[in-house]
């Protein structure tokens, strides 16, 4: 049986870092039924360990992080099948989105279709400028659907209807410019500027950063209003640990 997903955990003195890697290389690491199942199956798996700060996500190899759906599998769907097969890949979206810690995309080499929709709903993208982002399912005659549907609040309406209509590549660079990538990586420091992000969040509050997530997924999906309630229940939630006085109290420590 074929092990499509490599988990690697690192224990630090300020909890686990999990680095998640898509393990088909010599198929550009394209997502077919058994690997999404598969990659869902971690994820709902770190969900329940609670010394996890940041998971890492990434595609094995140096050529891509994800190339897409498997287009050979979608070449034999029928109308019932295509409908879960994009739902199984829609739940896996969900698990990474709702995980109670920052995921961080790794994003090397191609970051194609479903790639780009795994990668938008992580909380922070690290590509290499050489990275090649694109929405290409149009070109063999399909939609761009489920989390293609986050694009425009990333990207503007115009430049997603550009990218799912024409199937055009972004560079790292250009995606970076563009708000899709956060850290922008220049060739051979992708894991130096990765492993910089993992410890910044590890820095941070364990119980700040799991409510922040939750805040910065309510950001997006609840009215103002609902949001800026959301926000005080937070603030007020954050207090019912120590963490907040603690580190407050360092760093005002550190300022005298």
């Amino acid at each position: 049986m074929a092990n499509y997903v490599i988990t690697n955990r690192f224990q630090t003195d300020k909890g686990v870092v999990c680095r998640v890697t898509i393990n088909n290389e010599k198929k550009l690491n394209t997502l077919g039924s058994n690997a999404v199942a598969e990659l869902s199956r971690v994820f709902e798996n770190l969900k329940n360990e609670d010394d996890l700060r940041v998971v890492i996500l990434t595609g094995a190899g140096e050529k891509s992080f994800i190339g897409g759906a498997n287009i050979y599998e979608m070449a034999e769907l029928n109308p019932e099948t295509a409908r879960e097969f994009i739902t199984n890949l829609h739940n896996l979206t969900i698990a990474i989105r709702n995980l109670h810690v920052p995921v961080v995309a790794r994003v090397n080499g191609f970051c194609l279709g479903a790639g780009m929709e795994i990668a938008a709903v992580c909380d922070i993208i690290v590509a290499e400028d050489k990275a090649q982002f694109a929405m290409p399912e149009v070109q063999v005659g399909l939609p761009s659907v489920i989390e293609a549907a986050v694009l425009p609040q990333i990207l503007g309406i115009g430049l997603t209807r550009d990218l799912v209509m024409t199937g055009r590549t972004l560079s790292g660079t250009e995606a970076h410019r563009a708000n899709f990538v956060q850290r922008l990586a220049k060739d051979g420091t992708l894991d130096e500027v990765t492993d910089q992000v993992a410890q910044e969040i590890l820095n941070a509050g364990p119980k700040a950063i799991s409510i922040q997530k939750e805040l910065c997924n309510a950001w997006e999906e609840e009215k103002m209003s609902t949001s800026v309630q959301l926000g005080i229940d937070a603030f007020s939630k954050s207090y019912e640990t120590d963490k907040p006085a603690t580190m407050l109290g360092a760093f005002i420590k550190r300022k005298r």
